[in-house]
Parts: C-alpha cells; sequence; structure tokens
C-alpha cells in the first residue's frame, strides 16, 4: 500500500483543511469518533504542533476528544536528525590528523572546530542523500567529482573533497548524526502499528517532501495507513493573481513570458498584497515599525508577526514597542554569546589564557556572576582596580599582588579590603593552575570547568540569572554529549569548542507571552498571523544569500540532489510568497540610503512593485507618516554652580590653571572631586615620556649640583646623560618596548641639552634645586587663607644671586610660545613664582621636542612679559576668583573650544547642548 497525498493551499485555509483531512483519515482507518490517541502525526516544528492542536480543537468545537500524538519528527525519533557535538569532536581530531589540516589549522583551534561543523553537515546531507541505496549514491558522487575536478584549476581542491568523503564513510556506520536518524526510521516503519500522518519537513519545498523522507512513508505504509499532507503553494496563488504573476515559477505558469504582460493580466480590483514603507535612518524605520504595529493593534490586530529580516533594525523595534508598553515575544532568540552571563564564564578563560591581564580581570570580578557567595566582592574588586590603576600592573598574579601590598601599605584604610583582594588573587590563581593541569580531553576540561563555577561563586550566580541557567543547561549537555570522547584536546581546543556553542545557541525567553512576534523569514511557514511587518526588506537581507558551500560546488551538489544555493534563493521567495497570500495585512520596510550609499530595495519586492505598478498604477511605496505634535524648545542654560561651602583648602598649579580654563571646571575637578580613574598605561605616551624626562635630568643635576657647566667638555656630560638616561630607561623599556622610541628620542636630545646647558652656564647660572616641593599661603580679603602648593623642577640662581623658576616640557617651543602670549592664561611659571614667595626673578620653560637637521630640539621658551608683573597679576587674579568663589558667585561653563576638547567634564556640562543654543548662564539674569 501507497501513502495517500492530499495537497492543501498554503494559505489561510491549510490548517483547517488539515484537521478536517485528518478527521476524515482517522475515520477511514477505523479508529472510534474523536479518540484519535492510536494515530500519530508528525509536523515540522513545535510550532506546527500547537497550530494542529488548536485546527482540531476548531473542528470539534467544544466536544471532548483524545487528541493524537503530535510532534515534530525528531522528538518522535527521540535523537536529533543532525549530528551534534560528539561527532564534531570526532571529526575535528580526525581533521587534525590529516596533514593538510594539520598545516592550515593547527594554531587556529575556532577555525578547526567550523571545520569539522561544515564537514560533520556535509556528512549529514550526503547520508539523507544517499538514503536507500548508499553504495549507488557513493558511486554517483565520484563519478561527479571527477567530472568536475578534472580542469587544473580545481584539482587543488580535490583531496580535500576526497578526505570528506572518507570521513562520510566512517560516519554512516556512527551512532548518531543522519546516518543513525535513518536507521531509527527504518525500524519504526517495519515495527508500524498504528495510522501516521504527515506533514512535509519542508512544506514550501518543490516536491513537499525529500527522498528519504519518501523512502520512510513507503515502508511505513506497507505496515500501516498513512496520509501525506502537502502545502500546495500554487494552489494558494491562484486565488491571488498578482502574486501568481510576480512569482510564476511558484504557481505552476509560464515563467518566461514578460513580467509587464503578466502584470497587464492582473483582473482589476486585486488588493494591493502589502505597502512598502520607505525610511531614511535606522530610527526611522525603527520608528515606522513601532507605530504601525501600535497602528494595528488599535484596529484590533491579534497576532502580528516581526520578521527579523534586519536585526539591527528589529533590536531597535523591540526597544521602541517596549517603551510603548507593549512586549515582543523574540522566537528567535538571542545568541548566548551575547549574554552577560556567558561573557563572564568565557571571560575566565580569557584570564586563564592571558595571566590575568587586568582589564579582563576587572570586567570578571564585576560581572554579577562571579564570586557569588563573598559579601563583601563590589569592595574586594575595588581593591584590585585601585591597587592596578596606581601601579599599572598588566597583568600576572606577581605583579598584582605587590600592586596589593603597595596599596596596603599607603592606605591603611584599605587593609581589610585588601586582605580579601588577596583571597580571590588565591583562589583565582589556584583554579587557572588547575585549568591548565586540566585532563588531555574535552570531558577533562569540562570537569575543571565545573569545579572553578564552584570555587569561584560562579555557579550559584548563574543559577540566580535565567539566561545564567541556559548557560549552565548547556555546559551540562556539553558534558553529557562528550563524555565518552577520548580523543585530546587542550585547553584552547576547549575553549574555542565552548564559545562556538554560545554562538551557535539561542535563549528564548519563554517567560514572555505576547501577540506581537519576532520571527524570521522561514518560521512564518504555514502560520496564520493577523498583520506582518518585514522589517529591513532591501537587497542584502532579501534574499539572503548562501555563503560559499564546503568543498562542492553547486553544479555537483545539484546533480547529486544536495541543496544548492539557487534552491535556498527559491525557497526565501517561496516563504514571502505563502506570507503574502496568507496574512491580510503586510507591510515592508526599506531604509533607502545607508550612510552615503543608495541602498536597493529587494528584489522580490521590485517584482511585485512592477506588477502592481502595471496592474493596479500603484508602486506599493508609501512615504514614513509620524504623529504630529508641538514641542516648545527649551534650550539647555549653561550650568553656574555655586559653591561658597566648597572653598578648597589647597590649590595645586594644575588646578589654578583649571580655574582660569573653565571655572565649571574646576567646581568639578577640584570641589567635586570628580575625576576620570587612572588608566593603566599599556602603550607609552608623551606623559611616560615626560616622567621620564624629569627622572632622568633630576638623577643627572642630583649627580653635578652647582657645577659650572660651561666649564666641563661636551662629551663628558653626555657620556654622564646617557649613563642615566639608560639607568631610567632600561626597566621601563623591559616592562613595555614601546618606550625604547622615546629613549631613543631622549638621546637624540643629548646634544642639544648639553649644549644649551653650557650656554645657560656660560651666562652665570647655576642649578640650585630640582623637584622642590614648596607651599605659600594666599590670603583672600575676608581674613581666609588658601594654601598654594606644588612641586619646581627646577631652580637656578644667577651670578647676582637672582633666581630663575626653570619647568621642564616635552612639548614644541612654538605651542609654549602661543601658550604665553596672552599674559595670564597660563598661569605655571607665576603661579611657581607665588609659591616662591614672588623670590624668583626670572622664569622659563625648556622645551624637548625632537633633534631634526638644524634644530637640536631643547629650546629655552621665556614669558614675553616681565616675570614679576607676570606674577602680581596672576596672583591677583587668583585671589579675587578665589574670593568669589568663598563669596557665593556662579561658576559658568566658558565653553571655549580648545578648553572643552579634551575635557573629561564636557558630558556633566552638558556643553554640546547649549552651545549652539542658550548662550545664558544659569543663576544669572536674562535681558
Amino acid at each position: 500500500m501507497s501513502p495517500e497525498r492530499i495537497s492543501l493551499p498554503a494559505d489561510a485555509r491549510f490548517w483547517p483543511q488539515a484537521a478536517q483531512a485528518m478527521i476524515e483519515f482517522a475515520s477511514n482507518c477505523g479508529l472510534p469518533g474523536r479518540q484519535w490517541h492510536a494515530l500519530t502525526w508528525l509536523v515540522p516544528g513545535g510550532v506546527h504542533a500547537t497550530l494542529a492542536r488548536a485546527a482540531l480543537r476548531e473542528q470539534v468545537g467544544r466536544a471532548a476528544f483524545m487528541p493524537p500524538r503530535i510532534a515534530p519528527l525528531a522528538a518522535w525519533l527521540g535523537r536529533p536528525l543532525r549530528s551534534g557535538t560528539a561527532a564534531r569532536a570526532e571529526l575535528f581530531a580526525a581533521l587534525r590528523a590529516n596533514a593538510w589540516v594539520r598545516e592550515s589549522f593547527t594554531d587556529q583551534p575556532a577555525a578547526l572546530w567550523a571545520l569539522a561543523a561544515g564537514v560533520a553537515e556535509l556528512a549529514d546531507e550526503l547520508s539523507l542523500a544517499a538514503a536507500g541505496d548508499a553504495d549507488a549514491f557513493a558511486g554517483r558522487l565520484q563519478a561527479s567529482l571527477a567530472r568536475h575536478f578534472h580542469r587544473r584549476a580545481a584539482r587543488a581542491v580535490q583531496p580535500q573533497a576526497q578526505l570528506v568523503l572518507r570521513l562520510w564513510h566512517a560516519r554512516r556506520a556512527a551512532a548518531d548524526g543522519a546516518a543513525a536518524a535513518l536507521r531509527e526510521l527504518q525500524a519504526r516503519a517495519l515495527a508500524a502499528s498504528g495510522p501516521l500522518v504527515y506533514l512535509a519537513g519542508d512544506p514550501l519545498g518543490d516536491n513537499g517532501v525529500a527522498p528519504w523522507e519518501e523512502a520512510f512513508l513507503e515502508a511505513y505504509a506497507g505496515r500501516a495507513p498513512v496520509l501525506l499532507l502537502a502545502a500546495d503553494l500554487a494552489g494558494a496563488l491562484a486565488t491571488r493573481p498578482l502574486l501568481a504573476a510576480a512569482w510564476p515559477e511558484l504557481a505552476g505558469a509560464d515563467a518566461q513570458s514578460p513580467i509587464a504582460g503578466r502584470g497587464d493580466q492582473v483582473p482589476a480590483g486585486e488588493p494591493p498584497p502589502l505597502s512598502i514603507i520607505r525610511a531614511s535612518s535606522l530610527e526611522e524605520e525603527a520608528a515606522a515599525v513601532a507605530q504601525r504595529v501600535l497602528d494595528w493593534q488599535r484596529e484590533g490586530a491579534g497576532s502580528i508577526a516581526l520578521v527579523a529580516l534586519d536585526r539591527l533594525t528589529a533590536r531597535r523595534v523591540r526597544a521602541l514597542l517596549e517603551r510603548a508598553q507593549v512586549t515582543v515575544l523574540d522566537e528567535t532568540g538571542w545568541k548566548l554569546s551575547t549574554t552577560s552571563a556567558a561573557a563572564a564564564v568565557m571571560r575566565w578563560y580569557d584570564l586563564v589564557a592571558d595571566d590575568l591581564y587586568w582589564r579582563d580581570l576587572l570586567d570578571w570580578l564585576k560581572s554579577t556572576f562571579t564570586l557569588a557567595s563573598r559579601p563583601n566582592r563590589m569592595q574586594e574588586a575595588a581593591a584590585f582596580e585601585r591597587a592596578i590603576r596606581a601601579s599599572g600592573a598588566l597583568q600576572g598574579a606577581g605583579a598584582i599582588r605587590r600592586a596589593l601590598a603597595a596599596m596596603a601599605g599607603e592606605d591603611a584604610t584599605a587593609v581589610g579590603q585588601v586582605a580579601g583582594a588577596r583571597e580571590v588573587l588565591d583562589l583565582l590563581v589556584a583554579q587557572m593552575q588547575a585549568a591548565q593541569r586540566a585532563g588531555p580531553t574535552l570531558a577533562a576540561h569540562l570537569r575543571a570547568l565545573g569545579a572553578a563555577l564552584d570555587a569561584l561563586g560562579m555557579r550559584a550566580g548563574l543559577e540566580a540569572d535565567p539566561v545564567g541557567r541556559a548557560v549552565l543547561r548547556e555546559i551540562a549537555l556539553l558534558e553529557t554529549e562528550v563524555a565518552d570522547i577520548a580523543g585530546r584536546a587542550t585547553l584552547a581546543d576547549f575553549r574555542a569548542l565552548l564559545a562556538s556553542r554560545f554562538e551557535e545557541t539561542a535563549y528564548v525567553d519563554a517567560e514572555v507571552d505576547s501577540p506581537v512576534v519576532l520571527v524570521s523569514l522561514a518560521a512564518t511557514a504555514l502560520r496564520r498571523f493577523d498583520a506582518a511587518l518585514l522589517i529591513g526588506a532591501d537587497a542584502q537581507h532579501l534574499p539572503v544569500v548562501p555563503g560559499e558551500l564546503l568543498f562542492m560546488s553547486n553544479a555537483v551538489r545539484a546533480e547529486l540532489g544536495l541543496a544548492t544555493a539557487e534552491a535556498a534563493l527559491r525557497a526565501q521567495a517561496a516563504q514571502l510568497a505563502a506570507l503574502l497570500a496568507t496574512v491580510p495585512r503586510v507591510a515592508a520596510t526599506w531604509r533607502v540610503q545607508r550612510g552615503d550609499e543608495l541602498n536597493a530595495l529587494s528584489p522580490l519586492l521590485q517584482r511585485l512593485q512592477v506588477v502592481a505598478r502595471r496592474a493596479l498604477g500603484d508602486d506599493l511605496s508609501r512615504g514614513t507618516t509620524r504623529e504630529v505634535f508641538e514641542v516648545t524648545a527649551e534650550p539647555t542654560a549653561r550650568p553656574a554652580p555655586r559653591a561658597a561651602a566648597l572653598l578648597p583648602a589647597r590649590v595645586s598649579a594644575s588646578q589654578a590653571q583649571s580655574l582660569v580654563d573653565c571655572a565649571y571646571q574646576f567646581y568639578a575637578r577640584r570641589l567635586l572631586g570628580l575625576a576620570e580613574p587612572e588608566d593603566v598605561i599599556e602603550m607609552p605616551d608623551k606623559r611616560d615620556f615626560g616622567n621620564a624626562l624629569h627622572a632622568v635630568l633630576g638623577r643627572f643635576h642630583a649627580e653635578w649640583g652647582d657645577a659650572a657647566f660651561d666649564r666641563i667638555e661636551s662629551g663628558a656630560l653626555a657620556d654622564s646623560l646617557r649613563a642615566h638616561a639608560r639607568a631610567v630607561f632600561e626597566p621601563l623599556v623591559d616592562r613595555a618596548p614601546a618606550m625604547l622610541a622615546f629613549e631613543r628620542r631622549f638621546d637624540g636630545l643629548v646634544e642639544g641639552y648639553v649644549g644649551w646647558l653650557r650656554q645657560h652656564a656660560a651666562e652665570g647660572w647655576r642649578w640650585t634645586a630640582g623637584e622642590q616641593p614648596g607651599s605659600e599661603p594666599l590670603a583672600l580679603r575676608d581674613g581666609r587663607a588658601v594654601m598654594l602648593i606644588g612641586r619646581v623642577d627646577r631652580i637656578d640662581t644667577g651670578a647676582q644671586g637672582q633666581l630663575r623658576v626653570i619647568d621642564y616640557k616635552a612639548r614644541p617651543a612654538e605651542a609654549l610660545r602661543k601658550k604665553l602670549k596672552e599674559p595670564g592664561e597660563d598661569v605655571q611659571l607665576p603661579f611657581y613664582g607665588l609659591l616662591l614667595a614672588r623670590r624668583a626673578d626670572s622664569a622659563a620653560y625648556v622645551s624637548f621636542d625632537r633633534a631634526r637637521a638644524g634644530n637640536t630640539g631643547v629650546t629655552a621658551v621665556v614669558p614675553p612679559q616681565g616675570f614679576d608683573e607676570l606674577v602680581d597679576s596672576v596672583g591677583a587674579r587668583l585671589q579675587d576668583d578665589l574670593q568669589r568663589i568663598a563669596d557665593g558667585a556662579p561658576l559658568p561653563a566658558i565653553g571655549v573650544e580648545s578648553v572643552c576638547e579634551h575635557c573629561e567634564v564636557r558630558g556633566l556640562c552638558r556643553r554640546d547642548y547649549w552651545q549652539h543654543g542658550d548662550r545664558g548662564v544659569a543663576g544669572e539674569e536674562r535681558p
């Protein structure tokens, strides 16, 4: 007996007719009325099982009935149809043993796992295609490869293709994957005892069922009745002539006739199949989708499908809808690899691989999924961060341990936090060593991971979160799947496998229940919605062009009946056509431009446009419409807080400069104490060069003291300076090799500095002090005083006893001259004059730039104004500004671009929101 076949239109009529067909089939099989428990109904997926049950309920009404067993094929078999991780692990080991693979992928375990997954997928395809007569199929495959690889250009690929064939032959006897599923199917068919209703696994495919499905159904029908339900897309399109004209190849019509002629033949009165909403930006597109959903809900639409062609735009749509109190059930889910729970697990392996690299360590410590059992975990994480940032420890347990010890020595109040941080560090080191010593198998690495999750308080943290529980489930499943795999695997191999597992697994929030559903286009097959919206229907996303297929060209695949790129494109067209034929209200969004590039509409929708233009005089394109409402513009006023109670007791030179540059910057930095944390320097910059420069010159002048440099040979001075430079730079280069460039830069400046130094000495100047700390009170008019504090780079004494303040700068001389051009705007040198109680008679910057031809790179830059006058002016201004703060005067944001460009409090003052608008100052009257 052969299976009975019924074709049902692939539109809204499908499920009612399918349920009726099943009821009639059960009756013909002699099953008692509404007692269908002896019948099995196999469907493509779980959502179709739900639809089948609902359709049966609609057919029988309120009457009681015993439903059939409705399940996807894999659930009925109790095994997946495709190979799992165990097969990939076996293939991973086999591929690594191959010379070509070993040469290409040995140092890239992630790429090798991807290759193993591709080979496993291809082996499953071949097994399904070979169902019934594997030996004959293998012969056809060999012949096809021989024909297509005979050309010289293709011969290089032949060894790889032969490797895949050998691996497939080995997989045919495996206990998992498609080959094992086919054997189970055959056994089920031979043991069949009850009627079977079968809905094709690819309901919109050209033939409805694949050859391996036909073979199974034929075998089953030899034992029990079988009903094959086929979704007839051509039958659905027969009632929608406009869609049939757009896709004649799907409607069973002549595809060779011109599309314009087909459009002219569409009967009058045919409704538009959809509207295409044009948008100019992602935000406009997402807003248009959200607005259309809200409009449909107001019109009474129940179920709404959001077809996520463009995932980025779809995420924005979801955020906008949730802001409007509309929840979205995301059936596509999001990859576990993008979640913070999976990231915490993978960050652990980053720490193991990179020896506690500081950024990864701080990220891991601050995760909510780590150290869950430690009550003071946040304080301990803060101690790690303070110690690392203060010491510049890049990585390594030893360096971090020394940083914690230094912090405890400098701050007695942090001893408790440091003790806890040391305990955490010891835990980390112990688990890192355990991970590195874990056995040579995947199962051993998973056991080590389980131990680390327990010891580091991660299991408890993950268990407390729904996504975290999903991560733990995947780890447990992975452990079960690889338990019997004996092949060797390094820690890097396991880490790559775990990362790929998280990348392939989607998390779907099962707690969300909403009629608004985010789905893929393929997931809309045979589903009924009141409305649907295609998000991102441009040429880039619809249709999605399949990637390069592994080892076999499309020509070989077509000969063997395997999936081809053309079939994939046709399937997407069929899915779109079925959606349009099923859902009464459909819209699509099209972003007409991406950046500066024009963005083409989907070619599938372009077909519809051509037909609709001929048939309806309408190209289906619509502009975005948004609700119009009036808003009164309220520009943000420049902030100008008052802070009389926060008058500082001490002010440094840099803080005084901040007060001159911008009063609000001074308020935020000094009075509120806000500051960005010091970053750990991984690549040396000018600041590191400046610090090294000061250290070298400090050592050099400490050795020579007040020597008359003009009477000492240049060579001796240069040798001494280079010796001190080596002593300073060598440990810095060991820690950060990039400092070598700055060492060479300084070496190029040695001759220039010696020349300037001897000339300076010839003018009668002698070095007197270096890195000289100082403090001096600045009296205010109300009787209070603010202490000026600082450290002067260098003080020289002249032949007449006069003092000169010198400050070293690793900046070009021209930039320093520009700073000094406007009197009082650069306050560092006059501030040092105040710090020395006005005893200094002159001051200068010494610029250390770069030595070039004709330029030694070392230049003294003197303020153009008289120094006494400059010190008095800056002192009076500083006194006045501090008195104004004490009196409660506003501290406005100035907004000068040169200051704001590198200011870290720019976001706090909202400078970008008032600079082009209201230029008034908060707290002051406006005209």
